[in-house]
């Protein structure tokens, strides 16, 4: 009874999805597709992500490269590091005060 009832089941299935080559071979590319663990959803992530840390890499090594070339310019030039200590550590000379004013935000 099951049996025919199977039967008449899969008789109703077009000709190609009773080929049991078939059948197998479209589970397989659905399951590398969708479910595997290297996915192409899974893929196309990755390849975002490469991409953006690519994008990161580039501006790191802008960033290293001005750095350095800032680097070297304080280590041999006597103003510029006294510039530098001025602004951004508010050194001052012995004989000098130094006022820093804040505005308020509205």
């Amino acid at each position: 009874m099951i049996k025919n009832f199977l039967n008449q089941y899969i008789n109703r299935l077009p000709k190609p999805l009773r080929n049991k080559f078939i059948v197998v071979s479209l589970f397989f590319v659905l399951w590398m597709a969708f479910f595997d663990k290297h996915s192409l959803y899974k893929q196309y992530k990755l390849q975002a992500t490469l991409q953006e840390l690519k994008t990161k890499h580039v501006y790191y090594k802008e960033e290293i490269t001005k750095d350095t070339k800032k680097g070297l310019e304080l280590s041999t030039d006597d103003k510029s590091l006294e510039k530098f200590a001025r602004e951004e550590h508010l050194m001052k000379r012995w004989d000098e005060d130094i006022f820093v004013i804040v505005e308020k935000k509205k």
